[in-house]
């Protein structure tokens, strides 16, 4: 996920500037800019963290040696400078990237945390297979000035377009992840977006009847678009999808009040029940469901080895699109704490998301 950041210029200027889904900056040092946006882009000298220790485990029998990666901040690999977690945590494509033996950095990068959210292209390198970029969204920009569609961060459609560029074709040992819709669900939430509804929904204004049917109208043509990419990936080789729902974002610390937490769940309900109608109806296609892992974190959150739960931040000040050691809530909230920077997950709840991936692909492709 992300946001377009506000009062970005002086994190840029940081070590560690400000990312997207569309998230906000966040800040090794005390010092740094807080944007009330969650998902962003940003500068940071660690792009690809300390390895995970490989898992050993062969991915559905040894049928996937390699996978491909699309989607948002939830699973962007570092193209802004710094992952959407508590550094120098990785998230959990990385993991699965690593467990697999490839590379676990992301497919291009950008040379200034400016150029993010205005339409202006990122660089090429270093060259991963993880397209996601913090702020994506299924079709569209996410820009509160440019629509267009190169411009980071750029769409699904956009990453699969990339992907066909490079490589021509999905091979059959290959998977394919998709995770997007969280930005197309909070949007509007987002101050830079329409600071109307953003500012009604955080002062407990319930959104009304009529533009609530426009809201799930939109995500509902979101979801359509992810499936059709879904539909285009199976048109081009892939042998194996696996696409992730959106989960209760209304669990999230961005979303502080009764009205906002409605809207949001209200929103990814619709999303889900959109993407789950318009997928292709083919074995090659499974979808993880992401709902019910984050929603078992949240309840059992003390037999998951969390003792923080729903709308609790790991990163000590609101707001931000990541935070390093030093911003974090507590010494061990990378472990503590279940979300982290707004809209996004600790490192331990990423290492225990790639855990249930790895089991969901073993279990659904290892027939």
């Amino acid at each position: 996920m992300s946001r377009m950041p506000t009062g970005w210029m002086k994190a840029a200027t940081a070590t560690i500037a400000i990312g997207t889904l569309a998230l906000a900056g966040c800040s090794s040092s005390d010092d740094s800019t807080t944007t009330d946006t969650p998902t962003s882009a940003g500068a940071s000298a660690d792009t690809s963290g300390t390895p995970a220790a490989p898992t050993g485990e062969p991915l559905a029998g040894g049928a996937i040696t390699e996978g491909v990666f699309f989607g948002d901040s939830l699973t962007d690999a570092g193209t802004y400078g710094y992952r959407f977690t508590t550094m120098p945590g990785q998230t959990w494509a990385q993991h699965i990237a690593d467990g697999l033996g490839q590379s676990t950095e992301s497919n291009e990068h950008v040379a200034d945390p400016n150029d993010v959210y205005v339409g202006k292209p990122g660089e090429p390198g270093p060259g991963g297979l993880n397209y996601a970029e913090g702020g994506a969204k299924a079709n569209s920009a996410y820009s509160a000035v440019s629509d267009a569609a190169d411009g980071t961060p750029i769409s699904v459609k956009v990453q699969v377009d990339r992907f066909l560029e490079q490589h021509q074709k999905f091979d059959p040992d290959q998977l394919a992840t998709v995770y997007i819709g969280t930005n197309d669900v909070a949007y509007n939430y987002d101050p830079s977006i329409n600071p109307e509804m953003a500012q009604s929904l955080r002062d407990n204004t319930p959104a009304p009847e009529n533009v609530m049917a426009s809201e799930d109208a939109r995500v509902r043509t979101a979801a359509s678009d992810e499936a059709d990419q879904v539909q285009r990936m199976l048109d081009n080789g892939a042998e194996h999808i696996l696409v992730f729902n959106v989960f209760d974002l209304a669990k999230l610390p961005w979303f502080e009040s009764d009205a906002s937490r409605d809207y949001v769940h209200t929103l990814a309900t619709s999303y889900n029940d959109e993407l789950t109608n318009s997928l292709p109806d083919d074995p090659r296609v499974q979808v993880l469901d992401t709902w019910s892992f984050v929603d078992d974190l949240v309840e059992n959150k003390e037999d998951n080895g969390f003792t923080h739960g729903a709308n609790e931040d790991a990163c000590r000040e609101p707001g931000q699109n990541v935070c390093e050691k030093d911003a974090w809530a507590s010494e061990d909230a990378d472990q503590t704490y279940i979300f982290s920077a707004a809209e996004h997950m600790t490192t331990r709840a990423n290492e225990l998301l790639a855990d249930y991936v790895t089991a969901q692909i073993n279990e659904k492709f290892g027939k």
